[in-house]
């Protein structure tokens, strides 16, 4: 018996279409809230994860003190980030991973907002190092829920999570909201990578969600900077 479709799931589905079909035109304003409880009889908190993925999607935006526009989808460009996977590829065998933690937890309620899960629900916390010609390179901070992500296994971790999650899971990517910043590194990593106080490191936030909406990956990478590298793939919707 196939599983019933989360209902934030459907909302988006739907406001997509709408979006897509041009009932939502262009830098028109949504239904606020709570007209959309209604209509689709979900709480404002279902509702909320179902618009959040369309605006970390690009397709609407939120002003404060006006609601929820419709960005201008057609013209508008989306890029994805690849890091570590480009990273693996880029060094042709060259990266190797330490794996410092692998735990199944329950999220806080950060890690659970990012994720759009509940706090009840169970998640992988993984902690990597990345080293590249036997010098380390890239921490990770990884989480993702066992839900979406099953039979995550030790060994995929020190290989390449992305290739489990396509080639053996068959699921399909679709975008990235990411943030890019200077920081300076914690207690963990000055041990691990060698550093001091002085040093900074390049810090890639991201929510990745699959092609059907699903969020299944919020991470944190940071990188030596030195070997920095941010890879995009810019293309016109």
């Amino acid at each position: 018996m196939k599983k019933k479709q989360p209902k934030y799931l459907v909302i988006y589905e739907d406001v997509k279409e709408k979006i897509l079909s041009g009932h939502y035109p262009i830098n028109s304003r949504i239904a606020d809230g709570n007209a959309l409880v209604q209509e689709y009889d979900a709480s404002l908190m279902t509702v909320k994860k179902a618009l959040d993925i369309l605006v970390s999607e690009g397709f609407l935006i939120r002003r404060r003190g006006y609601g929820t526009i419709v960005k201008d989808w057609t013209k508008g460009k989306k890029a994805h980030l690849y890091a570590v996977e480009g990273s693996s590829k880029r060094h042709s065998g060259q990266m190797e991973s330490k794996v410092l933690t692998f735990e199944v937890e329950h999220p806080n309620a950060d890690i659970a907002h990012k994720l759009s899960i509940d706090v009840g629900d169970f998640i992988y916390r993984i902690e990597r190092v990345r080293y590249v010609k036997k010098v380390p390179t890239i921490i990770e901070y990884t989480y993702m829920p066992i839900s979406i992500i099953p039979q995550l296994k030790y060994s995929h971790l020190t290989g390449s999570i992305y290739k489990y999650i396509l080639e053996e899971l068959g699921l399909v990517i679709q975008s990235s909201f990411l943030n890019v910043k200077g920081v300076r590194p914690n207690a963990l990593e000055k041990q691990t990578m060698h550093l001091t106080d002085t040093d900074f490191l390049m810090q890639v936030e991201q929510v990745a969600n699959l092609d059907d909406g699903r969020i299944f990956e919020y991470s944190i990478a940071r990188h030596l900077p030195e070997s920095f590298n941010f890879e995009t793939v810019i293309f016109n919707n």
